[in-house]
């Protein structure tokens, strides 16, 4: 459900009210804990959900939102709706809110981070610290316009290792096990909706300039700020 689906998380409910989400990040703890199919065939998302489930209302403002997923590194939300259910607010749905932006803004006017590279040298464990470490979802082949995401590693864990069923020592794996995918090329002159646009229509949706890396993270701080 989770990788079929355009969104990054998954909100677990108790009695039809939501409790907590779950997701890439959630899964990726628990494969460092335990890196056997008993992780997936015994475990309930209750017992590794994220309760800090950010719940928004209609009058909550742009910048309130973005000051929880500051503090909670997660760009996503609900909010109640017309149909006593509840609507999610992500990171894809802000793109979709700037690609209508008219502002002069530039891709260039994006602070610039420092890139978090690996080479196929890495073990999937390398891969997965690295990525909690440096507090990031993608990390950069070396040397290659390649990267791999916490969702990449899901796909194969699900499509290829049948929830590591098929595997062991999934942990000490080499890299070059997954299919890697390409960010977009992009200039740097770029406007900022027309990266929204582009990022929109993307599976992975992950920009390169000639010295700088872009995610749906760096936009939406940005259509956050002054």
């Amino acid at each position: 459900h989770h990788l079929e689906s355009f969104t990054d998380s998954l909100v677990v409910t108790k009695d039809a009210y939501p409790v907590g989400l779950v997701g890439g990040i959630e899964l990726l703890d628990g494969v460092l804990k335990n890196p056997t199919s008993d992780f997936f065939d015994n475990t309930l998302v209750g017992e590794i959900m994220n309760d800090k489930l950010a719940i928004i209302t209609k009058q909550t403002k742009l910048s309130d939102l973005l000051k929880q997923w500051q503090q909670t590194r997660r760009a996503f939300a609900i909010m109640p709706n017309q149909y006593h259910g509840y609507s999610v607010v992500s990171a894809r749905k802000l793109l979709e809110i700037g690609a209508l932006l008219e502002t002069n803004m530039r891709v260039s006017e994006i602070p610039k981070k420092r890139i978090i590279t690996f080479t196929k040298d890495y073990t999937v464990k390398e891969i997965i610290v690295s990525m909690f470490e440096n507090k990031t979802r993608k990390l950069i082949l070396e040397s290659v316009s390649l990267f791999i995401s916490d969702r990449i590693i899901t796909e194969k864990i699900v499509n290829d290792l049948n929830y590591l069923r098929k595997v062991n020592n999934f942990l000490n794996m080499k890299a070059d096990i997954f299919k890697l995918e390409s960010p977009k090329i992009i200039s740097e002159d770029i406007e900022i909706p027309e990266a929204c646009k582009i990022m929109s229509d993307m599976l992975h949706p992950y920009l390169m300039t000639k010295d700088q890396i872009i995610s749906p993270w760096d936009i939406v701080m940005i259509l956050g700020s002054e």
